[in-house]
């Protein structure tokens, strides 16, 4: 192929992508150059940063907090200063968890950043024992990805509740 159809095939190309409406509700391309370009821009925005933590707090703090009607096993990613810190103190209220403790392999440092919308990389994943009674919110992670959800306690947990530490890699 000649160096001047190789010029049109990639601005052709380009030209598609980038005709596609960056809001576009349709499956497809145009959604997945819109979600990876929302990314891409949160990431790199402080401001932008700083807007979905203020948003989670104000959801967080707007949702009703239920008592588990049994327990539950959840996960946490978080530095390794916090998880030392953590398995002396415990867990803070208002800290955030995965809504369910999945079997297996941990997730790599990258996919849990970007399915659980984490500002700074985690280098351990902890796994909670949530008891039977605690008061705690379910929400969907903002920031992340697509039907995740989290939750919030907003009691303290104890030390004794964390059940194990692994490192991700």
């Amino acid at each position: 192929m000649s160096l001047f159809l190789k010029i049109l095939w990639i601005y052709l190309l380009f030209l598609l992508i980038s005709a596609v409406p960056l809001e576009a509700e349709a499956a497809g391309i145009g959604k997945r150059v819109y979600h990876g370009v929302a990314r891409k821009t949160l990431k790199s925005n402080p401001k932008m940063i700083a807007q979905v933590l203020r948003r989670d707090l104000k959801r967080d703090q707007a949702t009703k907090a239920v008592s588990l009607s049994k327990g539950r096993t959840v996960h946490r990613y978080v530095s390794t200063t916090t998880a030392r810190k953590e398995l002396h103190k415990g867990i803070p209220p208002q800290s955030h968890m995965t809504s369910r403790a999945t079997p297996g392999r941990p997730l790599s440092v990258f996919k849990a950043q970007r399915q659980f919308g984490l500002s700074k990389a985690p280098k351990m994943r902890e796994t909670i024992k949530i008891q039977k009674g605690q008061p705690v919110r379910f929400n969907k992670v903002l920031g992340g990805g697509r039907g995740k959800g989290e939750i919030t306690s907003s009691r303290s947990i104890p030390p004794e509740s964390i059940r194990k530490v692994v490192p991700l890699h």
